[in-house]
């Protein structure tokens, strides 16, 4: 009678009496997920102010980091007090699969790339390029409405920030 953890059905289980391991519930998750955002809040709210708020009764450089730090905040504060309602549900916390995880690895890289692209490409080629590899290449949708689209938010974007707003955006070698 062998009680060696090598013996067969055994291999790579915990020994006997061993207490098994508590699985992590979605309410623990989120309430992890709220101090990180509440902490990238605070870093960036820090950093906002010391840029200008207003200049000229017109918004500056820190206001809309500002608002964004603030919501942030109020929203990482939403999900870690949600840890002391009641339990929504009792579902445990599963690791996406690697399908799941390839894609959202996927989409960090292609915005971490269109990021890169602004200043050489401009504001809208970049976007565009960016806009068609998440459809086409990540999404995998086809038809008018994902070439509309393509088309159609970086224009509207442009329309919007760089026109009625007047945000400087890059132009790449488009632009002046």
């Amino acid at each position: 009678m062998s009680t060696s953890d090598d013996s067969a059905g055994t291999r790579g289980q915990r020994g006997a009496g061993a207490r098994p391991r508590r699985a992590i519930t979605l309410r623990e998750v989120d309430a992890g997920s709220g101090i990180v955002l509440v902490g990238l809040g605070v870093l960036v709210l820090v950093q906002s102010l010391q840029l200008t708020f207003y200049v000229e009764r017109v918004p500056g450089a820190g206001f809309f980091p500002a608002i964004l730090a603030v919501v942030l905040m109020v929203l990482g504060a939403l999900l870690i007090f949600r840890w002391w309602g009641p339990e929504v549900t009792g579902e445990a916390f599963q690791l996406p699969s690697r399908q799941q995880a390839q894609r959202s690895l996927s989409l960090w890289v292609v915005l971490a790339v269109g990021a890169l692209l602004l200043g050489p490409a401009g504001f809208p080629l970049a976007m565009g390029l960016t806009v068609a590899a998440i459809l086409f290449g990540i999404e995998g949708r086809r038809g008018l409405g994902s070439v509309l689209t393509t088309f159609l938010i970086p224009l509207l974007t442009w329309l919007l920030f760089g026109q009625l707003l007047q945000v400087p955006l890059p132009t790449g070698p488009f632009g002046p």
